[in-house]
């Protein structure tokens, strides 16, 4: 009886899995995200990572000024801060249903990854989410672990360092903020995400040559 129970389950397992998948808005954003992240990074770039920072952006929804600052698409990429650098490769990158927008995203973070001083991938889509704060916390740990450079955000001071990252407010009402979160607690827990959630559309067993961590 027991027996039988556990294999019940087991389909229903394998029946749910591929409903929930197909449900995934982001799955349709999976062509064009492959195809520029091809050809601004390379055809084995594991591009599964840069669908799932659409997940974690927008939850793969084109949104305008999500952020308060301006940003646009599903991957809320600032015009302000990055038009001058897109705009004259990718015209159209603000536009939706545009594939300026995707190639323009692949672009950028194949920038990020050049000048970054270490290959592991983790420490450039941290860049993406919140600049360079964390090469300067992984100069104070003196290592690239993630482990070294996060304890060197959060004791920032006792590694010597002469800025650091503190509470923010992360909703602001009229009546004033309702929620704070250590900055350090949302830049570290961005790169985690993106690379869990990027299993769920790995295609293959590794990421070949490319490092997350």
């Amino acid at each position: 009886m027991i027996r039988s129970i556990v294999l019940l389950f087991f389909f229903m397992l394998a029946l749910y899995l591929p409903l929930a998948n197909a449900q995934d808005r982001c799955l349709s954003l999976l062509q064009p995200v492959k195809e520029a992240s091809e050809y601004y990074l390379g055809k084995d770039y594991p591009y599964w990572y840069n669908l799932a920072t659409a997940k974690k952006e927008t939850n793969c929804r084109w949104l305008t000024s999500y952020d308060g600052h301006g940003s646009v698409g599903y991957f809320q990429l600032t015009p302000k801060f990055l038009d001058y650098i897109l705009r004259p490769l990718f015209p159209d990158y603000d536009k939706e249903y545009s594939k300026d927008h995707f190639f323009a995203f692949a672009y950028y973070l194949n920038t990020l990854i050049k000048s970054s001083p270490t290959l592991k991938l983790w420490v450039s889509y941290q860049r993406y989410n919140g600049g360079d704060w964390v090469l300067y916390e992984c100069k104070l740990a003196k290592s690239y672990d993630y482990k070294a450079c996060i304890e060197a955000c959060y004791k920032c001071r006792e590694f010597g360092g002469k800025k650091c990252r503190g509470i923010v407010c992360v909703w602001r009402t009229p009546s004033g903020c309702k929620q704070y979160r250590h900055a350090c607690d949302i830049n570290y827990s961005y790169s985690v995400f993106i690379y869990q959630k990027g299993q769920d559309y790995r295609v293959g067993l590794s990421d070949g040559r490319w490092i997350y961590w």
